[in-house]
């Protein structure tokens, strides 16, 4: 059985891209200390879930679901043999109050 971890944070461990940054940022609050960022949802929640376990590397996805009914969820790639976490972007759809208008 899959342990499903539930919070209103989490603690992302790698260099965090800045488009990933600015969209959580749309609900909640992100410290950045190094390469270390603290988020923290304001209404809503985040779980995290392994989908692939391994000796070499690990796959964590993140779905992140703030109260507004927007739906993020991210995968965290943590490559041991480099010793790398890194972070993209799996799936992302808004609701049409954080869309952004076209032009």
């Amino acid at each position: 059985m899959q342990k499903v971890v539930r919070s209103k944070s989490y603690v992302f461990e790698g260099e965090l891209p800045q488009d990933i940054l600015e969209v959580l940022t749309k609900w909640g609050n992100a410290v950045k200390k190094g390469e270390v960022c603290i988020y923290t949802i304001d209404t809503g929640e985040i779980k995290a879930r392994r989908i692939v376990e391994g000796p070499m590397r690990t796959v964590r996805r993140i779905y992140i679901t703030p109260g507004c009914g927007c739906v993020v969820e991210l995968d965290e790639l943590r490559d041991f043999e480099l010793g790398s976490v890194s972070y993209s972007v799996y799936k992302k759809k808004l609701c049409p109050t954080h869309q952004t208008p076209p032009g």
